[in-house]
């Protein structure tokens, strides 16, 4: 993940073929569910400013993240997920009733997938890239962008050229599990 950006600008064009990949990628039902704000250039600027008060922008630890030139806001409507499985071939299901009848919410597995094809689009690209979440801020950005009500936000995503000097997060810092400690072959063992 990059923390830092340049101030370079990135080609419209490689924006929208990042799109178009996640548009394609799996969805539950192929329920068309999943939308993308981009903003771009001053729209950046006015996106911080619904969710970064300039009193602790000083103190933040990637002030370079604020260069990026591009985000892609990823947004799903569970709704949509309920009225998609209401439909006849998937009605036996039972998760047309609501979503509440999801035990596992797919509008998040489907969101998540998208957002990942955006993030390895971009590296087999060259770009840097961060994804991270809006947190208490859904609701402003929402307000801010025009966002419809019924969406979610799964989460953001900075793109741009990635500086020199990347600054890590204290996360990197703890120890990966090994392969064999998170893979069990044919049965869980401890």
């Amino acid at each position: 993940m990059t923390r830092s950006f340049t101030d370079v600008d990135i080609s419209g064009a490689l924006v929208d073929d990042l799109l178009r990949s996640a548009r394609l990628a799996p969805r539950a039902g192929n329920t068309h569910a999943i939308e993308f704000l981009v903003l771009e250039n001053e729209q950046v600027k006015d996106y911080w400013e619904t969710t970064f008060e300039e009193s602790t922008k000083s103190g933040f630890p990637w002030p370079n993240l604020f260069n990026a030139p591009v985000l892609i806001l990823v947004w799903v409507d569970p709704q949509k997920y309920a009225l998609r499985y209401e439909e006849e071939d998937k009605r036996e299901s039972g998760l047309g009733s609501g979503i509440s009848a999801w035990g596992t919410p797919y509008w998040w597995v489907d969101g998540g997938m998208a957002a990942m094809t955006i993030l390895l689009g971009a590296e087999a690209s060259g770009l840097g890239a961060l994804f991270f979440g809006l947190f208490g801020h859904e609701d402003n950005v929402k307000n801010r962008f025009g966002v419809p009500e019924t969406f979610k936000s799964v989460g953001a995503i900075a793109l741009g050229v990635a500086s020199s000097e990347q600054r890590k997060s204290t996360s990197t810092k703890r120890k990966q599990k090994k392969l064999d400690d998170v893979v069990h072959r044919g049965r869980w063992t401890t």
